[in-house]
């Protein structure tokens, strides 16, 4: 039995380092189809080593010297030759470490119900290695890769949560067994721990959604201001034409309107004042506001009531907004206009619905109605 207990301790080392390794070089976004070679050697040196310490060393030793004989190795390993940021080969391999947690415990778990027997425990800790390792190539990786496109503080978290991890389960599992018998103060000491990364994955947690979702807000905003932004350049485009047409058709005008004077028709001649004056007003730029960031937006919303047959009576006599977050400014005024547009189509057509803007300086404060 002992024997046999060696045999299927030995093949759960391999299945160990097959899991390590593979799991460690898709996280750094390494996969097999393009770098087999790679893969086949390096599973290959790091086993003969890993057998060789084994047999010469011991079980014990060798679980002891693991950081050096395979961690850092195959740190420097995806660092030297694949080029990879130093931070995220470090969180590959570290993340490797953690999520190769799950099958030790289910091998434990299994021959709990065994009465603790070794090989029972190794067996179910093999069985499970595949399955866990496709799991975390397939839903694990892609968020683990993600993370070279993230900033410093996020590749900081996901670089310490692990590593704590790693030297806390190194400190009180393998080279000392406080875990096992260091009572309360062990205990308690890991509470803490896990309640401190909670509480400190949940501020950061909403610190990167708040940020995320005023990134997403300004977004809308640009993009609103950028489109007002065209649409009111091809309008000017167009108004700039009609007045170089009627600029060059001012003779024309004119003695068509004398024409109709000396023949005692002053109607057409009113009719014909009126209808030149109606499509300059058409062609004319609308300015509801001073300031061009919230002119675009509140130009935009203005359109949209206009094409939803919704009257919108706009007055902004405030000029000064220097002392305003211009994004804040523009948010709250899309939403506001955003949410009256809304409200009015729901109502029935035949209502009598509006939509009235006032913004207005009093006594150094702005007013907003």
């Amino acid at each position: 039995m002992p024997e046999l207990s060696s045999v299927f301790s030995l093949v759960n080392y391999a299945f160990v380092l097959f899991f390590g390794i593979v799991a460690s070089l898709y996280l750094a976004d390494i996969n097999f189809c393009d770098h087999k070679r790679v893969y086949v050697l390096t599973l290959f040196f790091f086993g003969i080593a890993q057998l060789l310490f084994y047999l010469i060393m011991g079980e014990s030793v060798l679980y002891k010297c693991y950081p050096f004989l395979i961690h850092i190795p195959l740190i420097a390993l995806i660092f030297l030759r694949f080029h990879r940021n130093l931070s995220i080969s470090v969180i590959s391999v570290l993340s490797a470490y953690l999520l190769c947690t799950p099958r030790k415990w289910f091998g434990t778990f299994v021959a709990f119900f065994f009465d603790r027997n070794p090989v029972v425990s190794n067996i179910a800790s093999i069985i499970i290695t595949i399955p866990l390792l496709v799991l975390v190539i397939r839903f694990v990786s892609p968020y683990i890769i993600r993370l070279k496109y993230e900033s410093r503080t996020t590749l900081l978290l996901f670089f310490l949560l692990p590593l704590v991890y790693y030297v806390l389960e190194y400190t009180f599992t393998v080279y000392t067994d406080l875990l096992y018998t260091g009572g309360a103060v062990v205990i308690d000491f890991m509470d803490s721990f896990l309640v401190v990364s909670f509480f400190i994955l949940s501020v950061l947690s909403l610190k990167f959604s708040s940020e995320k979702n005023k990134a997403e807000r300004e977004n809308i905003l640009l993009t609103t201001a950028a489109t007002q932004a065209q649409k009111e350049i091809a309008q000017l485009s167009a108004s700039q034409k009609q007045a170089a047409i009627y600029r060059h058709d001012l003779r024309h005008h004119m003695n068509f309107i004398q024409s109709c004077l000396d023949q005692n028709n002053p109607k057409e001649a009113t009719s014909y004042i009126h209808e030149i004056c109606t499509n300059l007003e058409h062609s004319s730029v609308i300015r509801y506001c001073v300031n061009e960031s919230v002119n675009l937006i509140v130009s935009s919303y203005a359109n949209q009531a206009a094409v939803n047959h919704i009257p919108m009576q706009i007055s902004i006599t405030a000029t000064e907004f220097s002392r305003f977050q211009i994004t804040d400014l523009c948010s709250l005024f899309a939403n506001a206009l955003e949410n009256a547009l809304h409200a009015c189509q729901q109502m029935n057509p035949q209502s009598q619905r509006y939509i009235s803007l006032k913004v207005y300086e009093k006594i150094h404060s702005y007013v907003s109605r």
